[in-house]
């Protein structure tokens, strides 16, 4: 079986640097902040958090785009589900401090 070994099984599992983690971390931060569906999804998910229904309700588009969206967000940790709510998490609360003063980045 030794010889089924191949230096590239041990590159693939290496888990990213410090600093590409924060690159792709800034990364997503710039593509969720850049679309205005993503902008207007976590404005409407607020600090508070909101059910499916309610954000469904005050968001004017088809639910399998919402539902791509939305998925974008919790795939990069900018929102979770928590007791049948959208929330908000740390990195997505900065979104939102972000988009609301205006001053991280213009594009909120």
């Amino acid at each position: 079986m030794e010889d089924d070994y191949d230096e590239l099984d041990d590159v693939i599992k290496q888990k990213p640097s410090k600093g590409e983690s924060v690159k792709k971390e800034h990364d997503m931060l710039n593509k969720a902040a850049s679309h205005p569906l993503r902008r207007q999804i976590v404005k409407t998910i607020g600090a508070f958090g909101i059910n499916t229904d309610e954000l469904s309700a005050n968001i004017d588009e088809e639910p399998s785009v919402l539902k791509y969206h939305i998925d974008f967000l919790l795939n990069g940790e900018l929102v979770r589900i928590e007791n049948g709510e959208y929330r908000l998490t740390d990195k997505g609360i900065e979104l939102l401090s972000d988009c609301q003063s205006g001053k991280s980045n213009p594009k909120c």
